[in-house]
């Protein structure tokens, strides 16, 4: 099988070197999302190409001309588009790009076109030539535009690209009723971990005595950072320390506190994210339950952190599929007292319990959504519905 896959992200070297020094994490859920997913179909025999205008923009660069050369890891072709970091005329470049690049590619039988519908000039000039050349046109979906975007023009236009879409790759399946009304075909994946062993790194509990709880992600306000730290303070835990990894509209605050037991550690590499999730005796996700968006979305942090083998402290979000919960601690009262109480309890537990419950985490994320595993569901969707 040949796919055609269009995003905005890149290979992991690409994306270390254009990020290195930055204090910002460009679509990084993104490139972890695309990046195992076109592992994974490579993984399974799938002749993979992808077509990007680079994860580019103002903030990590001042050049004006963006010329990378193409590169192959992990046996899939990537071509980036030369383009101007010029924000309409780089978009209007990179639809035309697309366009000339899938109209000149050689049609085969089992062709598909897979893209990201929020990169929205790459996708539709890869789908109106994927048309003409009747290849079948499949969108990832990994937020609604709705959610995403302030512009109603931008809204729209995105929200009009479901209509060339030909199937989909969700993330919720509450996202069918939302954009797919005529009932095209669909399938979950919504979410995906690397199975690549890691460096394990001893627990700071065992080897120093100190219980490290860890917050990775958005360091935003709406995401209730805020009754993480009031609850963790609450919580009065001996030898404790709460570290948050990552930057956002509240990452300042978490900064300047004055808590010797609250860290604001930055932005890393994700491969010293991994390592510290792997030392740590619990890692936390506060987010809010109530907003409407959180039906259509899965945290792929939850699944990164059960990888990891530490226990994972979690609000029940309504887009996580029930399979994971028995997997998961779960924060039931969402306020900084019901958070404080989630956290005694655990450490209330003997550390052999709470290593247990961990380890039977990672098995069943690393058994069942691996990228391995859930990219071969997509091919076997493609080659059931197409």
């Amino acid at each position: 099988m040949r796919i055609l896959y269009g995003f905005s992200n890149c290979t992991d070297k690409k994306y270390k070197e254009l990020t290195f020094g930055k204090e910002i994490a460009v679509l990084l859920p993104d490139q972890k999302y695309h990046g195992l997913l076109i592992k994974g179909l490579a993984r399974n025999g799938a002749d993979v190409k992808c077509f990007s205008g680079l994860p580019i923009n103002r903030s990590l660069t001042n050049k004006i001309f963006i010329r990378e050369k193409d590169e192959i890891q992990d046996g899939v072709y990537y071509h980036y588009y030369n383009t101007v970091n010029l924000p309409v005329l780089r978009q209007l470049i990179i639809f035309l790009k697309a366009f000339f690049c899938v109209l000149s590619e050689k049609k085969q039988d089992d062709t598909f076109l897979i893209c990201d519908c929020l990169n929205i000039a790459n996708s539709y000039g890869m789908a109106l030539a994927a048309k003409l050349k009747r290849i079948p046109v499949i969108t990832v979906v990994t937020d609604l535009p709705d959610f995403m975007y302030t512009s109603k023009v931008t809204r729209k236009t995105a929200n009009n690209f479901f209509k060339l879409a030909d199937g989909f790759i969700l993330i919720t399946e509450a996202m069918n009723s939302r954009i797919n009304p005529n009932s095209k075909p669909s399938v979950v994946i919504e979410g995906l971990v690397d199975t690549n062993p890691i460096g394990i790194t001893d627990k700071k509990e065992l080897t120093e005595g100190v219980k490290q709880i860890v917050y990775s992600g958005s360091v935003r306000k709406r995401y209730k950072i805020k009754n993480l730290i009031d609850g963790f303070l609450l919580a009065n835990l001996d030898s404790a320390e709460l570290l948050i990894y990552g930057d956002g509209d509240y990452a300042d605050e978490v900064k300047n506190t004055t808590e010797k037991n609250i860290k604001y550690m930055g932005v890393h590499d994700n491969s010293e994210v991994v390592k510290a999730q792997h030392s740590a005796s619990l890692l936390v996700n506060p987010r809010p339950t109530a907003p409407e968006y959180t039906k259509y979305s899965f945290p792929l942090k939850n699944a990164e952190y059960m990888a990891s083998g530490t226990p994972v402290l979690s609000t029940k979000l309504p887009g996580i599929p029930k399979e994971y919960l028995p997997y998961m601690l779960l924060i039931e009262d969402e306020t900084p007292f019901g958070i404080a109480d989630a956290l005694k309890r655990f450490f209330a537990l003997p550390i052999e319990e709470r290593t247990e419950f961990g380890k039977k985490a990672s098995e069943f994320v690393t058994k069942q959504k691996s990228n391995y595993i859930q990219s071969k569901k997509v091919l076997d969707f493609l080659q059931r519905n197409f």
